[in-house]
């Protein structure tokens, strides 16, 4: 119990570029005081879990050069304080949500998804082509 306790305290977190593999640890959203969450460079798969929204004083958050797939979670625009954003270089989907500080974020927050659209990309959603997958991506790429 008292290392629960003790867990909670952390407010920064760097574990870029451990090679670690696999989904994102949904206890990662136990640690409430977190300001900072670098989880860069690594092999993380799936998608980016929506708890994260949970963690209201976060500042920076930086899941970039992963294998990370899905939509943006919408939970992600209720981080108020949040003023980094690095998702770059993953195999993310959709339309990028907007509001709150999610609007304040540029194009290089996002680059190398190819399947996002939206702002601050220069790729409309409005069109009612849905954005391609990434498996779309791939077979277009002959990979």
């Amino acid at each position: 119990m008292e290392l629960v306790k003790l867990l909670t305290l952390f407010t920064s977190i760097d574990f870029s570029s451990n090679n670690f593999e696999g989904q994102i640890p949904e206890e990662m959203t136990n640690l409430t005081s977190l300001y900072v969450l670098n989880l860069s460079g690594n092999g993380f798969t799936g998608q980016i879990p929506s708890s994260i929204g949970q963690l209201r004083q976060l500042e920076s958050l930086d899941l970039s050069r992963s294998r990370l797939s899905g939509k943006i979670p919408t939970e992600l625009v209720t981080l108020t304080f949040l003023s980094v954003l690095d998702l770059s270089f993953n195999q993310l989907v959709g339309s990028i949500p907007g509001g709150n500080q999610f609007s304040t974020f540029s194009e290089a927050s996002f680059q190398e998804n190819k399947g996002l659209c939206g702002q601050p990309l220069n790729l409309s959603c409005e069109d009612g082509t849905p954005p391609p997958t990434f498996d779309d991506l791939n077979f277009q790429n002959g990979d």
